[in-house]
């Protein structure tokens, strides 16, 4: 994993969550996405569909329950990049 990817994905990312966050705040990599940023299961969809389209991946829904935090997300959509 490369910084300089990681740190590009994290700002679409952050970008992104800003646009569908019910509870809109600073978004770091320990934010949580529910506790601190409100989403339910619904704006979770909403928002993957758009960060499908961004990266152009396919997120496997199974891996939602390993999602916490926007540096897990972070973490996850640089390994579907890459593996792509």
């Amino acid at each position: 994993m490369t910084t300089t990817q990681y740190e590009t994905i994290f700002q679409q990312v952050v970008a992104l969550l800003q646009q569908h966050a019910p509870q809109p705040g600073p978004i770091q990599e320990d934010t949580e996405l529910i506790k601190d940023l409100g989403f339910d299961s619904l704006k979770v969809m909403e928002m993957l569909h758009d960060v499908e389209d961004a990266f152009d991946i396919t997120y496997p829904l199974n891996a939602l329950s390993d999602l916490r935090t926007v540096k897990d997300f972070t973490m996850q959509i640089q390994a579907i990049i890459e593996t792509s």
